[in-house]
């Protein structure tokens, strides 16, 4: 079940008007942890065992830890080897097995090595690091094993999060699925808003400029302003995409009385890679930062060590974004502008820096290396790939010019109403919403999404972007 079909919005009225009507939290989040097996078992429900055992594991290990404290690092070790052995077998296994036939025949060898054809869980990557999080916080002594199996199970399967995010981390939700949650007028309203401007921004945004970009980079031999144009469409497409599920789990989340993790801050206003990933899928960044990137020495190592954290760090990233070569060539370039900006920026002068149009600049920059790094993310054929590099930027017919601006078009429309949520988000609203006319613009707004939200909708939502990782 995902946010956009129509089932998931007959499940949440039930869902809301159930749980709210139970006046005990640990029957509110039995009550939960069922609704959340409804929801991720709708379509495959043996989905379920692979998301049990990953929370099993960790659960037991964690008690493990505390209880052997002299074996917690053979513990750890079993643990993360388990989860991390679910994941690489239904999310790297068919990769493998389709780079060894490569491999033999380039030498010659004929094989009959074929993919199994897996199919990949929905949600793995993001219930996989979000429960390996756990043990190694408790571990680390940061945080205290968890006894009561309801309220562990509950933080790692509440159904607003689980299919994509945010990484929540387990001392988050943790508390919030002990600690007594009451029915909150005000913060249902502010859910509900959240909700239904991402909603709008999946449907109305997202879904609309796909298939565009998908029929030119689905053409065999684009030209090369229509494959940048397109590239430009598919930022805007990523971004509401992606932002929009992300907004859609918090708005629902809260309206249930939970708090998740903001995940996305303007991120194309980022003015150097590194602010690129603060701003941008905020949860995994950090994961990433603080599970991967300071373990590897993070900054501890001069120039030389920070360099080979950052790569190893980004590298991994990018393979978990998808079993496909691109995405690592994806986060090696990150690992490269992020490298390539700490040795250059401390060379301009300050004075350039600091200048009336310098910040402008950066951010128009980041915004360029950020569009060109999305190539990489969005083509996933090598040669393909190679072709959209080497093929001239400014070479087209006239035929292809037409079809590149209405590209920059749809674009540019698709950008104009995440403009103008931003100004409204971070100008009007705080202005305004203590007016006593405010609920009524609150509630007009909310009609004209649903109504926006109608008419663009088709009767096959696509799945999000971040589905497939």
């Amino acid at each position: 079940m995902t946010f956009v079909q129509w089932e998931f919005l007959a499940f949440l009225s039930v869902v809301f008007t159930t749980y709210w009507a139970i006046p005990s939290r640990r029957l509110q989040n039995l009550f939960l942890i069922v609704a959340s097996a409804v929801f991720y078992g709708w379509v495959h429900p043996w989905f379920l065992v692979l998301l049990y055992a990953s929370a099993l594991i960790d659960y037991v290990g964690a008690l493990a830890m505390e209880r052997y404290p002299l074996r917690r690092g053979r513990v750890l070790a079993v643990s993360l080897a388990s989860n991390l052995a679910i994941l690489g077998y239904y999310k790297y296994f068919d990769f493998f097995l389709t780079n060894v036939s490569g491999i033999l025949s380039a030498f010659g060898v004929e094989n009959s090595v074929l993919p199994l054809g897996i199919l990949l869980p929905a949600g793995i990557s993001f219930y996989t690091f979000q429960s390996m999080a756990y043990s190694i916080d408790v571990y680390r002594g940061e945080l205290r094993a968890r006894r009561t199996p309801l309220d562990y199970l509950l933080a790692v399967s509440l159904f607003p999060h689980l299919v994509a995010g945010p990484v929540q981390r387990a001392s988050n939700l943790l508390l919030q699925a002990e600690t007594h949650r009451r029915f909150d007028l005000g913060r249902v309203q502010s859910g509900f808003s959240l909700a239904m401007w991402g909603l709008f921004k999946k449907v109305v945004v997202a879904d609309t400029v796909s298939p565009y970009v998908d029929k030119i980079f689905g053409l065999r031999e684009p030209a090369g302003p229509m494959i940048w144009a397109a590239t430009l469409g598919f930022a805007i497409q990523i971004l509401a995409d992606f932002s929009g599920y992300t907004d859609m789990a918090r708005g629902v989340a809260r309206m249930l009385g939970f708090s998740l993790m903001e995940n996305f801050k303007n991120p194309y206003l980022a003015v150097n890679p590194s602010d690129f990933w603060r701003r941008w899928h905020v949860s995994f960044s950090s994961w990433i930062r603080d599970y991967l990137f300071i373990p590897l020495g993070g900054s501890r190592g001069g120039f030389w060590g920070t360099t080979r954290a950052t790569f190893g760090a980004m590298l991994i990233s990018g393979l978990w974004h998808g079993a496909s070569w691109n995405f690592v060539l994806w986060g090696g370039y990150h690992a490269l502008l992020i490298t390539g900006y700490r040795l250059v920026t401390p060379r301009i002068p300050a004075g350039l820096r600091r200048g009336p149009l310098a910040h402008a600049g950066a951010v128009v920059l980041m915004f360029g290396f950020t569009c060109f790094g999305w190539l990489l993310f969005r083509e996933t054929d090598g040669s393909a790939l190679l072709g959209h590099l080497t093929r001239s930027p400014l070479a087209a017919s006239a035929d292809q010019w037409v079809a590149t601006v209405t590209m920059l078009a749809i674009a540019g429309a698709a950008a104009v109403p995440l403009v103008l949520g931003l100004l409204v988000q971070r100008w009007l609203w705080p202005r305004i919403e203590e007016a006593p006319w405010a609920l009524p613009l609150q509630t007009s707004a909310w009609a004209l999404a649903a109504a926006a939200t109608f008419f663009f909708g088709r009767m096959s939502a696509m799945d999000f972007i971040y589905f497939q990782f």
